[in-house]
Order: C-alpha cells, then sequence, then structure tokens
C-alpha cells in the first residue's frame, strides 16, 4: 500500500516537471482591427516561439516562462507584453504600422542567395497554377466590410455629420488603437459554390445565401452578385494581377528580375512544410508591384503564404494602402487554390475636409474537389443567385459560416442596422444614387434622367422634360419606361416609350418594342453617344449640327445562346425630317427629296469569350474582358416593300481589346469597318464623328470638324496607350506629382462610290449652295497622333493632338488640345 502512493506521488512529481505553460491570444492591426497572420511570437531571451495562424491566433506552450513575450512582423512596430507566472494565460496584441524601408543589401561574393529560390519557384510555375487543371470547385464564403475612417475634425463638426453621431452614441463604437472612431456602411456576408473549367477557361459563381446590409442598398440582387468570391480571385502565379482595375506585376512573374529585389530572411516551419521566408520589394517604389513577405516551400518550391502590400509611394490615386494575405493548399491533382485569402483596401482623405474609406474583403474556400468539369452551357451566366438566396437568419449565418465573427464584425452589423435608418442619412445616399445613376428610386419606378430636365439650344430653345421608368420591384419580368419633353422655342413635343419583357434570365432573352420622336443631329445620333455622356451633353447645348427630327418605332429581339455569344435583331422604322436645307435625288424619278423614311431589318453577332456579365436588376451589366478580344458583326436591309423609301444594305465588324503590355503599360484598341451597298442620302452613310468641343473623348477622331467626311465603305483603327507612370515615374520632380503619360493614334481609310457622290446636289431647286459632306481619298488615310497627361490633380487629363493628314481641307485644324476630367486610382 504504501509502495502504491510512494509510485503515485513519484508520477505526479514527474509529470509537474514536465507540465507546461500555455500562452495564447490574438495579433491585430492596430489601424484596422483585422488579424495580422505569420507573425512572429517569441518568450523574451529565448528560442521557444511560434507563428500566429491565418485569423492571427496563436498558441505557444513552453515548459519555462520568460518574464515577457514579444511579438513582431515586418511593416509593424515590435510590441512587448510581461508575463505572469501561471500555467494558461491570453495575451492579445495590437501592432502599429511602420513606415518600413528596406535597407540596401550588400553580397560580398556571388549571386544573392534569394535569386535562386524565385528562379526554381517560377520554372516549377506550371506545375502549381490552379490554371492547369482541367476543372475545380469549391464551398467558398466571402464576407465584405466598407466603413469610414480618418474622420476629419472639420468633417465631423458638420451639423448632419453630427446628427448621425448622436445616434450612434448609444450603440458601442468601434475605433482603432489611437482612439479614432470608424464608421461602418456596409457588411456581407456570402455563401457560395463556385465552379472553373479550363479549355475553354470558364468561371461560374452560384450565391446560395447572401446577407447585406449597408446604408444606400434599397435591394441586395444586384450586389448580391457582386460580393462573392468570383471577384475575389487573386491568382500570384500569374505574371500580372489585376486589382482596382490596374495591373500588379507578382513577384514570381516570368520577368521577375526586372522588377523587384529580394532578401532571403529566414527558414520556417509552417504546418508540416519548412519554407523559406522571402522579402519582397520593387526595383522602384512607383512602379505597380508588391513589397511584403512570401513564403516558399523548401522542398517543392510552391508558394505556402504570401503577405503583401502596395507601397504608398506606388503611382495610384487616393490610396494609402492595398494588402493581401494568402494561404495556398495543394489539390489532389498537385495545383494550388487559395483556401483563405484577406485583402485591405485604404483610401485616404480626398480633401483634409473629408474622411477616408477603409474596404476589407475576406475569402475562404473549403470542399475543394477537382474532377471531370462541368458543360459549357453550365457557365452561360457567370453569376446566379438560388431563388431563396436571401432567406437566412442569425442562426443560420451562426452554424454555416465558416469562420464566426468576431465581435468587432458583429458590432459593424449593429452600426450599420442602425446607420442605414436614419433620415439624413437615407437621404444623402439616395441623393447620390441619384446624381451617379441619373435616376430617383420612388417605390417600385425610378424617376429620372436628371441631365434631361433642362436643355437649351438654338432649335428648341428651352426645353423642358421629365421620365420614369419600371424597376425590378414592380417586376422582374416587364419593364415599362417613358419620358416626355417640350421645346419652347420650336413648340414640339418629344417622347420616348418603351416596354420589355424578359423571357428568359438564364439565356438572357428579351423582346422589346419602343417609340421615339426627338431631335438629333447628323453623324451625333444619341443612339452612338450613350456611353460618352460629356461629350453628348456639350453636343446638345447651344448650336446643334445638321438638326433633324428622328421618329422611330422599333421592335427587338435579344438572346444569349451560349456563355458571351448574343444574337440581336431589330425591325426598325424611321422617319427622317430635316430641320437644315438638305435634299437628295430621289433613284428613280431623280427629283429632289428632303425626307425620306427607312424601314431596316438589322441582326447582329456578338461575343465575348471570357467577359464578364450579370443581370442588374432588368439589364444586362457587362464588367468587360480580361483577355480575350469582343467581336461583333452586325448585318441590316433597307427594305422598300415594308413601307421604306430606300433599299440598301449595311454590312459592319467590330473588334475591341484590352492589353496588358507589361512593364510599358496597357493598350486599348478598337477596330470598326463596313460597307453600305445601294444608292442611299448621306444620312445614311457612315459619318464620321468629329470633335469641335473642348472635351477629349475616345469615341470621336479629335482634330476632325463634325460632318466632316462621310463614307460607304470605311475602316478605322482606334489605339490608346496607358503608361501608367512607366515614363514620368522616372523623372525625380514629375514622379512626386503621379502624373502619367498617354498616347493616341486614330487611322481612318474611307470612299463614296460615284452614285452615292451625285445622289447628293451642291445646290436646292432654287440654286441655291447646299452643305453637303466630305469625302476621304481611298488611297490617303485619315491620320492624327496624340499624346497627353492624365492625373494632374488626381482628377484632370489634357491631350494634345496632331492632325498629319487633309490639312487643305476648309477649317482644318492642324492642332487641337483637349481636355477632360476623371476619376481613377
Amino acid at each position: 500500500m504504501i509502495r502504491r502512493y510512494f509510485f503515485l506521488l513519484l508520477l505526479l512529481a514527474s509529470s509537474q516537471s514536465f507540465a507546461q505553460h500555455v500562452i495564447k491570444g490574438k495579433i491585430t492591426d492596430a489601424e484596422t482591427g483585422d488579424p495580422i497572420p505569420f507573425a512572429s511570437i517569441i518568450l523574451k531571451g529565448t528560442t521557444t516561439g511560434v507563428n500566429s495562424d491565418f485569423e492571427g491566433n496563436y498558441n505557444l506552450e513552453a515548459k519555462k516562462l520568460s518574464d515577457s513575450i514579444t511579438v513582431s512582423y515586418l511593416g509593424y512596430i515590435s510590441a512587448s507584453k510581461a508575463l505572469q507566472n501561471q500555467p494558461e494565460q491570453t495575451v492579445n496584441f495590437q501592432l502599429k504600422p511602420s513606415d518600413f524601408e528596406m535597407e540596401a543589401f550588400v553580397f560580398e561574393a556571388g549571386e544573392n542567395p534569394a535569386f535562386e529560390i524565385i528562379r526554381q519557384a517560377v520554372e516549377r510555375k506550371e506545375y502549381f497554377d490552379k490554371r492547369n487543371l482541367s476543372s475545380y470547385e469549391s464551398k467558398n464564403y466571402t464576407k465584405i466590410e466598407i466603413d469610414v475612417d480618418h474622420v476629419s475634425d472639420d468633417f465631423s463638426h458638420r451639423r448632419s455629420v453630427q446628427k448621425i453621431t448622436a445616434i450612434l452614441d448609444s450603440i458601442k463604437q468601434l475605433t482603432n488603437d489611437e482612439g479614432q472612431k470608424i464608421l461602418p456602411v456596409f457588411f456581407s456576408e456570402t455563401l457560395s459554390k463556385f465552379y472553373y473549367r479550363n479549355n475553354p477557361v470558364l468561371r461560374k459563381e452560384v450565391v446560395e445565401k447572401s446577407r447585406i446590409t449597408g446604408v444606400g442598398i434599397t435591394d441586395g440582387s444586384t450586389t448580391s452578385q457582386i460580393t462573392g468570391s468570383a471577384f475575389q480571385e487573386y491568382n500570384f502565379y500569374k505574371n500580372w494581377l489585376t486589382i482596382v482595375e490596374k495591373d500588379f506585376v507578382s513577384p514570381i512573374a516570368d520577368g521577375w528580375k526586372a522588377y523587384y529585389d529580394y532578401d532571403l530572411l529566414d527558414s520556417v516551419l509552417v504546418g508540416a512544410d519548412s519554407c523559406y521566408v522571402l522579402q519582397v520589394y520593387p526595383r522602384r517604389e512607383q512602379d505597380l508591384a508588391f513589397t511584403g513577405t512570401i513564403w516558399i516551400n523548401k522542398e517543392t518550391y510552391a508558394l505556402k503564404q504570401v503577405d503583401l502590400a502596395i507601397p504608398k509611394e506606388a503611382n495610384l490615386n487616393f490610396i494609402e494602402r492595398i494588402k493581401i494575405q494568402q494561404e495556398l493548399v495543394p489539390t489532389e491533382a498537385g495545383p494550388l487554390i487559395p483556401s483563405k485569402s484577406r485583402v485591405q483596401i485604404k483610401i485616404g482623405q480626398i480633401t483634409p475636409k473629408t474622411a477616408g474609406l477603409l474596404a476589407k474583403f475576406y475569402t475562404s474556400a473549403d470542399s475543394i474537389r477537382t474532377g471531370e468539369p462541368k458543360p459549357t452551357s453550365f457557365f452561360n451566366q457567370a453569376v446566379t443567385l438560388e431563388l431563396d438566396y436571401a432567406s437566412g437568419d442569425d442562426e443560420f449565418w451562426k452554424i454555416n459560416r465558416q469562420d464566426p465573427l468576431s465581435e468587432e464584425e458583429l458590432a459593424v452589423l449593429q452600426m450599420v442596422d442602425t446607420l442605414k435608418r436614419i433620415p439624413i442619412v437615407r437621404f444623402f445616399s439616395e441623393g447620390l444614387k441619384f446624381f451617379g445613376t441619373g435616376y430617383l428610386n420612388v417605390g417600385k419606378f425610378e424617376v429620372g434622367p436628371w441631365p434631361g430636365f433642362f436643355n437649351y439650344n438654338d432649335i428648341e430653345g428651352v426645353r423642358l422634360g421629365m421620365g420614369a421608368r419600371t424597376s425590378v420591384k414592380f417586376s422582374n419580368k416587364w419593364e415599362l419606361e417613358g419620358y416626355g419633353a417640350y421645346g419652347f422655342q420650336d413648340e414640339e413635343f418629344k417622347y420616348t416609350a418603351k416596354v420589355k419583357r424578359i423571357l428568359d434570365r438564364f439565356h438572357w432573352t428579351t423582346l422589346s418594342l419602343s417609340t421615339q420622336k426627338e431631335i438629333d443631329q447628323v453623324g451625333l445620333e444619341i443612339s452612338n453617344l450613350q456611353g460618352n455622356s460629356v461629350f453628348l451633353a456639350a453636343s446638345r447645348f447651344g448650336t446643334l449640327r445638321r438638326p433633324f427630327l428622328n421618329t422611330n418605332y422599333n421592335f427587338q429581339f435579344q438572346r444569349e445562346f451560349f456563355k458571351g455569344f448574343l444574337f440581336t435583331s431589330n425591325l426598325h422604322v424611321r422617319q427622317f425630317d430635316p430641320l437644315f436645307d438638305f435634299y437628295f435625288l430621289e433613284k428613280d424619278t431623280r427629283e429632289y427629296e428632303s425626307n425620306f423614311e427607312t424601314t431596316e431589318v438589322q441582326a447582329s453577332l456578338r461575343y465575348g469569350k471570357d467577359e464578364i456579365i450579370i443581370i442588374n436588376d432588368n439589364a444586362r451589366t457587362s464588367f468587360g474582358p480580361s483577355k480575350w478580344p469582343i467581336v461583333q458583326l452586325s448585318y441590316a436591309k433597307g427594305i422598300k416593300w415594308l413601307g421604306g423609301d430606300i433599299a440598301y444594305s449595311k454590312l459592319d465588324f467590330y473588334l475591341y481589346q484590352r492589353l496588358n503590355v507589361g512593364m510599358l503599360g496597357v493598350s486599348r484598341y478598337e477596330l470598326f469597318a463596313g460597307k453600305v451597298f445601294g444608292e442611299v442620302p448621306y444620312p445614311i452613310l457612315n459619318n464620321h464623328l468629329g470633335n469641335e468641343t473642348l472635351f477629349y473623348t475616345s469615341a470621336a477622331f479629335n482634330t476632325m470638324n463634325f460632318n466632316e467626311f462621310a463614307s460607304d465603305q470605311y475602316a478605322s483603327l482606334r489605339y490608346r496607350h496607358y503608361f501608367e507612370g512607366f515614363l514620368l515615374n522616372r523623372i525625380p520632380v514629375i514622379k512626386k506629382l503621379k502624373w502619367r503619360a498617354v498616347a493616341n493614334a486614330n487611322i481612318l481609310y474611307g470612299s463614296v462610290s460615284d452614285k452615292n457622290i451625285t445622289n447628293t446636289p451642291n445646290v436646292d431647286p432654287l440654286g441655291n449652295h447646299l452643305e453637303t459632306f466630305g469625302r476621304l481619298d481611298p488611297s490617303k488615310p485619315y491620320v492624327e497622333l496624340g499624346y497627353g497627361v492624365e492625373n494632374i490633380f488626381k482628377f484632370f487629363r489634357i491631350d494634345f493632338f496632331h492632325r498629319i493628314t487633309y490639312l487643305d481641307n476648309p477649317g482644318a485644324k492642324p492642332f487641337a488640345v483637349k481636355i477632360s476630367g476623371q476619376l481613377i486610382l
């Protein structure tokens, strides 16, 4: 019995000698409250330490305690805290960002050892790039938070802001470590299934559940399509990553040595993998490149983790910081999939009297599977919503979200719900939407557009107008639209009426019928300038160029047969009534005619291989292509036996593409070619768009006069290049201003057949001179070259254009200066 107790005491003493102390806690960013993954935690004066996980949590076990524990991470100020002599304790840290500047490293002999690691990682990219998978799918969870921060004193003392803060004082206030209040304005959570297939490259996200709360958010269907993981994809195995519409070079890009320097910092164990830890930083501080840390597997040279940021010195507007943290896991087939990604975008104060903005995005993926790809028809719509996507309550999200919300995030939800109900907030948010979209939401209807409320020109004098359309709250199958205006000088009433029926939202299929009576201008038709609002508005005020009263009826059918392939057909009847001196010779009788009617049947095919389309309420919205061009082919035929006065045919071809040309920047080009068959009045020809306004537009030839040239066969190339700071970043004084060089080249070939030249007389029946149209020499192109600077005071752009050919034309301007304004990052 004594021996048994003696053995028990010995066992207890032995276990006590091996007893461990456990210290756990969380490392967060003092400014944003977000976790800091991969931070180094070490007991002071020992070699005992661990790294925090992706959520910033750590758990350190030690046989013996020291007096304090220290946390450090690149880009942050290290911190230490005292420890208690306890077997288990919790110690949290809030680290403050530091203005980190990498010192120059000098290697006495041989190559930088980090270079060989990067070289091996680049050579093995094809084994680990997820784009090499034939297909994969995953279940994703995404959350987005947008906060107002860095509120200036002038901003916070405004009467309207004080009304808001007075109401919010009853709620737990969110602050950063410096005591500055953070005001959340948006929070969303999304559960979805993500699908990918290769050859062809297609992606699809099915949003199963989505919860959105935010200031100014009145309908969640559109927002739910863009808050999922489909728009939060960051693949560092690509040479270039597109973030906020800018292209940033990856640290393991093929041309890595031209953009980056590296330092081998350490060798650590991450999970079960031994990894190299490398610091990366741009060779030129203003290049669109990353700085931070990457972890590369010692055995396979695969990326394990990244923690990268865009430095403040990068040539970006308003953005103080972009930070991307990512954790990657291998699939069964070998290539890597990001299992967790966190992105922070911090936008500074536009003026000292305003506030800043902080956007935080988090995505996690699990249940990753590879296998047989889905059929291409499955990917017809890039983002779809389940019928009950908005039905999840608090309990559902508590059970189903992959990662629990922190106390701060729960407070964010409560604050946003309260904030969006404050009357003055609703007033300002609705006002901002009204200004941006042109329409004011009133129940199931939208009133607008506001640019059409007032106008003044030499034909109508003062013009007043008003319009309205139904919203998706009225119906997701029917859309009604109407607009009316009255000119007090011409005493004419103008109108637009339209009804659209949506037959199929998956294979986007619609029928629409519309009628319109409106004043238009030859070569400046409203239908061709809808995407150039400033230029359109400038051309509609003052003196109108060759105006005519356009009365038309249009019946349209549209269907997307498979992803990216859109078919559109129209039956279009138009009455042309000139409000200027115009005549043409009727084909058969050769009598003078001044007005005409056309009945036109049109069909067009449009294909965008990787174009991202979402259904925005009752309309399709394109986010543009990422790599491949958009191609469109159109054919139209004017038919006399359906009531038209003129028989003709039109064939048009259009090609658009965005090109990433590496360190040189980004290019965009548009190729347009066509031909008009038959004898027609010149308003039916292609009246090439000139620009006599002060404002720059990419849709026009900026040194060409209005109505200077028309063609019945034509081909044009518009090339625009954005250097993104490539040239001006190297000039010491200019680079501080963050100006960016731009360049343009516009070329046009065209001609007019003899029958369409003789069709338009130079004099009217009374012998008075008539303005007709100019013609291009088929062997001599119209050429203009331009160069300029954008991002002046972060808003203005100025372009200088030189007209190279046709300098002898009456009124030709060999040189033109155009200005424009744009909010770009």
